[in-house]
């Protein structure tokens, strides 16, 4: 337990020091937080910093520039440390490396000196990259103290009245100040009626049981706002004495407030020795209040969990055999998992329809083939009619599970004859025309065509994820029942293996699927930055049929050409006009439409090669991000969260006995 002999003006939190043992009890079961608002330039990290013997970030022309969030928590060893929490509006790349930084100081004496130097590192790595020029920014400064005697203190210095949502604490703008302690500060020499952090306090404390204003810069009130100043006044700390030690900067304070006029002001109104006793006993005072409540509300959920711990089994298994029987449960999901996504299949699934979600392996390859399958049939954008279309011999070669597409794909377009589509690509090459000269349409013209052509690729791939993700997920949702039941003569596990494994696939599994999800997606969009990038083909194929497409053209046209010879003038027989004339590459449209076909057949080898590469690339992705690794899925869910939770009730007990010592010592 803490001392309770006074206080100790050296130790951060000191104010939290009870004085009797009733209230180092009561401060024992309860959690404390403070929050500081006020305008801008109001002086609340200076009130702070002298209230928990914590600096704060503070400059000589800037207020604070982002949330700071100081913990102060009780070990043996004292320690510092100062993180960075990201603001949502930063980049990934940035978050990342914010997130990466810690400053640490271990079995330090002089704790404030290297705290200084820890946040000003900080706040220069806040202002940088997308930061730079920023007054404000939604970054969190994190600093935690650790030491002996140090009772748990949570305390945030808010720049001005800022929006702020911490994690997990809702959609409330300002964090817990339904229960926490409120320090309104106002600057002397501003109207206390124009002050909006009095109107916010109201809200969420009417009555004003816990709130407390402080009057900071006093020195600059004029006489006539003096009168007004009934609430407690502090003297702040200027930025010359941003070095100065706790010590100096309570007597300059005393030298100031013990002359006139702030003399008259009640001595426990002024002075920041006398607002720590003042918050000490507020909080105090409140712990007593809302302790009855909080013992309720708190025999309440443990009613609650008893229950659940009884239908989930609990009751079942002597002290040490439940967290064996778990983690033998879980071996079981994972091994059948890593054999299903392989189709290797027990007679332990013989109660399962051919058809279940159980037979991992044979649904994704069910979803595998329609994907290809529509992709061939439904992937292109239009039929294309360059190249005569015969019956396929080999038809009955896809898959036997016909399913529509999905709802977003746009309808294919059907064209009346090849003279209407190349038409149309003909347009199409004129208006993306380029820095060519006229006749020489742009050969990159090609790539145009296969986006539009590939366009309905993407939504088809986010599709097939999408179906890949709710076979596994109805996997787990169907296995992980059978592999907790309990079994006669078998290995151990639960009667009510449903329960179970909804604890463990809900909260656990799932989880770790939705992230191989999130990479699937990611990997999908690197592929689609690559369709959507400069066409790049190295197959022999496409360099096969265009040698075949071009010299098959060239005998058309020749073959044309004597055709059309034959019903004329024989005598006047073939020179380069009148052969070019008779194979139709003689005025402006002939040769672009000659072009447009030439562009559009070369388009279409390149597709056809590009789809056999997507289908087969988007299945690695599914095996890559879903099948190949499901066994860890479960190994790496509940089986980490069992051990962190041993290790943390192991440390609680710890803790538990630790206070119960220190408690006979009082």
């Amino acid at each position: 337990m803490p001392h309770i002999n006074g206080h100790n003006n050296g130790v951060p939190g000191a104010m939290l020091t009870p004085s009797r043992a009733e209230d180092a009890q009561i401060l024992a079961a309860m959690d404390n937080c403070i929050i500081v608002c006020g305008a801008q330039s109001a002086g609340k990290s200076s009130a702070l910093e002298s209230l928990v013997q914590v600096p704060f970030p503070r400059s000589n022309n800037m207020c604070t520039r982002y949330v700071t969030k100081v913990t102060m928590l009780q070990e043996d060893t004292p320690s510092i440390q100062v993180r960075i929490h990201p603001s949502p509006d930063r980049s990934e790349a940035e978050a990342e490396k914010l997130s990466c930084l810690l400053w640490q100081e271990d079995n330090t004496a002089n704790y404030a000196v290297r705290l200084a130097t820890f946040r000003e590192e900080a706040h220069w790595q806040i202002f940088t990259g997308s930061a730079k020029a920023a007054i404000t920014t939604r970054d969190i400064l994190q600093i935690t103290v650790f030491g002996p005697g140090i009772r748990p203190l949570e305390v945030l210095d808010l720049p001005g009245l800022i929006e702020y949502v911490p994690k997990n604490s809702g959609n409330d703008g300002v964090p817990n100040l339904i229960k926490s302690i409120i320090l309104a500060v106002i600057k002397a020499n501003e109207d206390l009626n124009n002050q909006g952090v009095l109107g916010l306090c109201e809200e969420h404390d009417p009555k004003g049981e816990r709130t407390l204003g402080i009057i900071t810069r006093p020195d600059l009130a004029e006489p006539s706002q003096r009168e007004s100043l009934i609430k407690h006044v502090l003297r702040n700390r200027s930025f010359a004495e941003r070095d100065a030690t706790q010590e100096v900067h309570d007597y300059n304070e005393r030298v100031l407030l013990e002359a006139p006029p702030w003399n008259e002001v009640p001595k426990h109104w002024r002075g920041i020795s006398e607002l720590r006793e003042r918050l000490g006993e507020r909080l105090f005072s409140l712990a007593k209040r809302e302790l009855p409540g909080l013992c309720a509300t708190l025999r309440a959920k443990l009613m609650e969990l008893e229950k659940h711990f009884e239908a989930l089994g609990g009751r079942e298994f002597r002290e040490g055999e439940l967290e064996s029987a778990v983690a033998g449960s879980l071996k079981r999901p994972r091994e059948a998992a890593r054999d299903h996504a392989r189709g290797i299949y027990e007679s332990d699934i013989r109660s399962f329809l051919p058809d279940s979600a159980v037979r991992l392996r044979s649904r994704i390859i069910e979803k595998a083939e329609v994907f290809q399958d529509r992709l061939t049939t439904n992937g292109h954008a239009w039929e294309t009619l360059v190249r005569p279309t015969t019956a396929d011999p080999d038809a009955d070669l896809g898959s036997v599970y016909k399913e529509p597409p999905p709802d977003d794909m746009a309808e294919i377009k059907r064209h009346e004859s090849l003279p209407a589509e190349i038409l149309e690509i003909v347009k199409l090459l004129k208006q993306t025309r380029s820095q060519m000269l006229p006749g020489f349409p742009d050969p990159r013209r090609i790539a145009d065509l296969f986006w539009r052509m590939s366009e309905g690729w993407s939504a088809l791939a986010r599709d097939y994820i999408k179906q890949a993700y709710i076979c596994c997920e109805r996997y787990f949702r169907e296995v992980t029942p059978m592999a907790f039941k309990r079994e006669e003569g078998g290995s151990p596990g639960f009667s009510n293996s449903h329960k179970i494994a909804g604890r463990c696939v809900g909260p656990h599994i799932i989880p770790r699927l939705d992230r191989c999800r999130e990479r699937a997606w990611e990997e999908l969009r690197r592929l689609e930055k690559d369709r959507s990038d400069a066409p790049i083909n190295a197959d022999m194929t496409f360099l096969k049929e265009r040698r075949a497409h071009r010299q098959g053209r060239a005998f058309d046209r020749v073959m044309k050409a004597t055709h059309q010879l034959e019903g004329h003038d024989k005598s006047k027989g073939l020179d380069p006009t009148t052969y070019y004339q008779h194979a139709g590459l003689h005025t402006q449209d002939e040769l672009a439409a000659k072009t447009a076909e030439t562009y559009l057949d070369a388009m279409w080898s390149h597709y056809l090669i590009e789809r056999h590469i997507y289908i087969n690339v988007l299945r690695q992705v599914v095996e890559r991000h879903f099948l190949r690794n499901m066994g860890d899925i479960v190994a790496r869910s509940w089986t980490r969260r069992l051990s962190l939770n041993s290790r943390k009730g192991t440390m609680r007990k710890r803790r538990r006995n630790r206070r119960s010592r220190r408690k006979w010592k009082l």
